[in-house]
């Protein structure tokens, strides 16, 4: 599990799948957390199905 942090708050991209998925929304740190996890470019293949996961939940319209 890979934890990704901004400012003193720090998140894995596990954590911020499970807990947008339950409330249906991506918060502002959410997403600023998840975008620097993309800019590392060192993410597993794992991580990088959680990012696209988030994104396709996005665009359906079961995330705001």
């Amino acid at each position: 599990m890979m934890k990704y942090s901004h400012n003193q708050a720090s998140t894995s991209l596990e954590e911020i799948f499970g807990q947008s998925l339950s409330s249906g929304k991506l918060t502002h740190c959410d997403r600023l957390q998840t975008g620097n996890a993309l800019l590392q470019n060192a993410l597993s293949e794992e991580h990088q199905d959680i990012i696209n996961r988030l994104i396709y939940n996005a665009k359906r319209g079961r995330l705001t």
